[in-house]
């Protein structure tokens, strides 16, 4: 059951979030008043496994939360969403150093293998540089994802199919971050560039880097279905929140009489009904849609279930995932923002800002085509890439 308590939480926060949001878009950042307000109700904690400090919240209070942030804001909606998402990578290093991290007020980073991890007695010497570290302005440790070398050569795949990439994390005191965000949506994600100079990671703190089904250190299935899957949960929820954030936008510009002249007042149109109930039904199917495949995933390894049928629930998952975000909540915006005439194009405008926005998020690696090729091999006796 989803936790009404830390819901409403969330909701308490998004009157201040409405207020801070220009702010938020002119610094490209989270404002120090959301940050502490997220901080005080424990909200930064909810993808982070409960024996490390955590809240190990389930999946329908994550989509709860998730969503209604991203309803008063887009772009504080993402990164606060993949501040938790950073969260949920504790559950696959080891539990002492997860505790470490997890103390801290929250994480960012990218976990594309963009830098090299040299294997050593111990440990790894990291290093490199990265981009797109969403909610990285306020964060306290960072991460990045690295090439496994191996006596100065990349490593090769592991006889059980294991990659040779190394997830990592190291104090943000550890970085230089070196911004370079300022882009057309999701402005106020604070989605900085940033170096990781050469240093000593114990092998602890270190994971290796799995697209699929990965069993974790600590906490509950849900964190077995791996990073990337559990990640989808709340960008799903966010991509939902900002449509669903669009259609609220257009009803009001609609109640309030637009209208072209020669034409019927927009609300009184029947095909602006129809289009409207369409994606208004779609958006609430989605939110059921995401919720159902996921804890069924969740379920499947809670039981038992063989390794084989585990990896292919989390690959449907995620091209449900990309569904949800690319064809529903993107296509919801698009008919919202459309239909605006221009009181979409005019500033200040909250549509305006969800267009601008799901073009951005949507745009992101991890809803790539690839989702819906790789959950169909399985159906047509093609064996599934391994990243």
């Amino acid at each position: 059951m989803p936790d009404a308590t830390l819901i409403q939480a969330a909701l308490d926060v998004c009157e201040l979030i409405e207020s801070q949001a220009d702010e938020i878009e002119q610094q490209c950042t989270m404002t120090p008043p959301v940050v502490e307000a997220f901080d005080r109700a424990g909200l930064f904690r909810i993808s982070t496994p409960r024996e490390i400090g955590g809240l190990e919240s389930d999946v329908d209070t994550v989509m709860g939360i998730c969503e209604a942030i991203s309803f008063a804001d887009g772009a504080t909606g993402w990164a606060f969403t993949q501040n938790t998402i950073t969260g949920s990578y504790l559950a696959h290093i080891q539990p002492e150093h997860a505790k470490r991290f997890a103390a801290m007020r929250t994480g960012a980073g990218h976990f594309a293998p963009l830098g090299v991890a040299h294997e050593e007695a111990g440990g790894y010497r990291v290093s490199g540089n990265w981009q797109f570290a969403s909610g990285s302005g306020h964060a306290e440790f960072i991460g990045g994802g690295a090439l496994l070398m191996r006596d100065g050569a990349p490593a090769p795949i592991d006889a059980d199919g294991k990659l040779p990439l190394v997830g990592f994390f190291v104090p943000i005191e550890n970085a230089i971050m070196k911004g370079n965000w300022d882009t057309m949506g999701l402005r106020g994600t604070g989605s900085f560039d940033y170096e990781i100079p050469e240093q000593f990671v114990e092998a602890g703190a270190t994971w290796n880097i799995s697209m699929g089904y990965a069993p974790s250190q600590t906490g509950g299935p849900i964190f077995d279905i791996g990073p990337q899957a559990y990640g989808s949960i709340g960008s799903c929820a966010w991509a939902l929140g900002v449509a669903s954030r669009a259609l609220h936008e257009i009803a009001e510009i609609a109640k309030a009489g637009r209208t072209r002249m020669g034409s019927p007042a927009l609300r009184d149109q029947d095909e602006f009904q129809r289009d409207f109930g369409f994606h208004q039904t779609a958006v609430n199917a989605a939110r059921i849609q995401i919720s159902t495949v996921y804890k069924q995933a969740v379920e499947l390894i809670q039981n038992g279930g063989d390794e084989a049928a585990c990896s292919d629930a989390v690959r449907q998952s995620k091209a449900h995932a990309n569904y949800v975000v690319k064809e529903v909540a993107k296509s919801a915006v698009i008919f919202a923002w459309e239909a605006s005439g221009s009181a979409g194009m005019r500033n200040p405008s909250r549509l305006q800002r969800c267009f601008r926005d799901i073009y951005i998020g949507a745009g992101h690696q991890v809803f790539d085509d690839r989702g819906y090729r790789e959950a169909a091999k399985t159906a047509l006796g093609l064996e599934p890439a391994l990243f």
